[in-house]
């Protein structure tokens, strides 16, 4: 099912091909494309970092979390961090028994995904989730946009000592720590707060043994302007009850429902819902097709609905975002 099937992916891929080429050769040729577009990052050595990031730091890390739409309850509060609780569904049903474990994130299909950690100095500590890309810098993760922005106009950057941990497990860095770089977020997000663009993305540099994120991990191929109605394997280490953060997660194979109404009262491309049991954490969470062509990222969900998770649709805007993250030198 995860068999990294080349010629399908470039296949669907390929529609996003001119968009790619054009917004990598805009930021070579134009210098001051990636500075406007994104924030450097004063990133200290992978091992720095490592020793920073303990596995204790790690497990107290928070889910940075977005508003749904016409929602004043934040994303996916369901239980309370820390607490091994079981929640169940009117029926009866379990929450979260269709998010699946991962039983061992080092192989091919799942290394790919990880976690995201950034210190808040005396505030303490937060987490998202991310997928590592193909790009010609070998160094690109994608997210959600409020992993790495705040969003809206003069938004806070979320960038001290953040870092992506690929397969992370139980504090384990089977592959190392990769210390950010750079961040950006896509334009929409970071001027007007616009939900249906909440991606965003990272470029981030060598790991304690002076590997490219690439070549230690490999990366998902990334395609944009498909069709909405998708068949999409749900990535992320969600951290509220009834999970703890520790392990990533999987719901395999969900259809694509529809959008979320409240994507109508905001700019660009109407979001997309599928069913999926997480919970805070799993934001920027990777949506994968055809076994490992990034498609979306998860953005947010609403207290009382139980099921549906809602996700950006990858058009132009996410498309330019990772241009301008590709041409990071």
């Amino acid at each position: 099912m995860f068999a990294r099937a080349r010629a399908p992916q470039r296949a669907l891929a390929a529609i996003g091909v001119a968009a790619l080429i054009g917004s990598i050769a805009v930021a070579v040729l134009c210098s001051s494309a990636v500075a406007a577009g994104g924030r450097w990052v004063q990133a200290g050595s992978a091992r720095e970092a490592s020793a920073f990031w303990t596995a204790a730091r790690m497990r107290a890390a928070e889910p940075l979390e977005t508003r749904a739409p016409h929602s004043r309850t934040p994303r996916v509060v369901r239980g309370q961090r820390g607490r091994a609780e079981t929640v169940r569904l009117p029926g009866g049903a379990e929450f979260g028994a269709d998010f699946e474990e991962v039983v061992d994130p080092t192989t091919p299909e799942f290394r790919i995904h990880g976690g995201i950690f950034v210190s808040f100095g005396i505030f303490g500590y937060g987490r998202c989730s991310g997928t590592a890309v193909h790009s010609p810098n070998k160094s690109v993760v994608v997210t959600a946009a409020h992993c790495v922005n705040s969003g809206g106009r003069g938004g806070e950057w979320y960038d001290e000592r953040s870092v992506f941990v690929p397969a992370y497990r139980y504090g384990q860095r089977p592959f190392g720590v990769f210390p950010v770089r750079w961040i950006d977020a896509t334009r929409q997000w970071r001027s007007g707060f616009t939900i249906n663009t909440d991606v965003g993305a990272m470029v981030v540099g060598r790991n304690e043994a002076g590997e490219l994120l690439e070549d230690a991990v490999g990366g998902a191929e990334i395609a944009w302007n498909l069709k909405p109605n998708q068949t999409f394997d749900v990535h992320g280490y969600p951290a509220e009850a009834p999970f703890d953060g520790e392990t990533q997660r999987i719901c395999h194979q969900t259809p694509f429902l529809g959008h979320d109404a409240g994507s109508f009262l905001f700019s660009g491309p109407l979001n997309l819902a599928v069913a999926c049991g997480l919970t805070g954490g799993a934001s920027g969470g990777g949506w994968t097709i055809r076994g490992d062509t990034l498609n979306g990222v998860t953005n947010y969900g609403y207290f009382d609905e139980g099921s549906p998770v809602y996700g950006s649709y990858f058009g132009k805007e996410v498309a330019r975002l990772y241009g301008r993250a590709a041409a990071v030198r």
